[in-house]
């Protein structure tokens, strides 16, 4: 008896080796992620969920200087579940990157505003599309209580 097996791992990774300069159209933007708050020692956790809507956001890429001019807003329509229950809510007119100066080492997209820096991964970056994840961690304690959130957010914009 003669067992033979073949598994297809010929998945190619997305391209991250494209062009950064020029104008990028936002097209979704997607969050994942979980929030903890303890107060006098009782925990609830809460994940959610958004995908975005009216989407009309630009990103501007420029060399000599580096400059990113980030511009416009979208919404997301934000699902979170604690205890069971599923709430919800629209956020409205959200800004996701600021304007600033930018850098790029491989893969990894740092864009600097006013001092601070938000570092991003290429997930996908080819003539006409540019995807790139942010995953951001705020821990916040105040008058006995402790909220921490961590939010893995998935931005997906095509070339202008």
């Amino acid at each position: 008896m003669v067992l033979t097996a073949c598994s297809s791992d010929d998945t190619n990774p997305p391209n991250t080796d494209g062009d950064l300069l020029g104008t990028w159209i936002g097209q979704d933007v997607q969050y994942t992620g979980t929030s903890s708050t303890e107060v006098q020692g009782q925990s609830i956790t809460a994940d959610f969920v958004g995908d975005a809507y009216d989407v009309n956001y630009t990103l501007t890429f420029t060399e000599s200087p580096n400059e990113v001019v980030a511009d416009g807003s979208y919404s997301i329509e934000l699902t979170t579940t604690a205890l069971g229950q599923s709430q919800t809510q629209n956020v409205e007119d959200l800004e996701f990157l600021n304007s600033g100066t930018w850098s790029r080492s491989g893969n990894q997209l740092s864009i600097t505003d006013n001092g601070e820096t938000t570092v991003g991964t290429i997930v996908e970056l080819t003539a006409n599309t540019l995807k790139i994840a942010v995953t951001e961690t705020e821990d916040i304690v105040e008058q006995g209580v402790s909220v921490s959130t961590n939010v893995d957010v998935e931005m997906t914009y095509t070339r202008m």
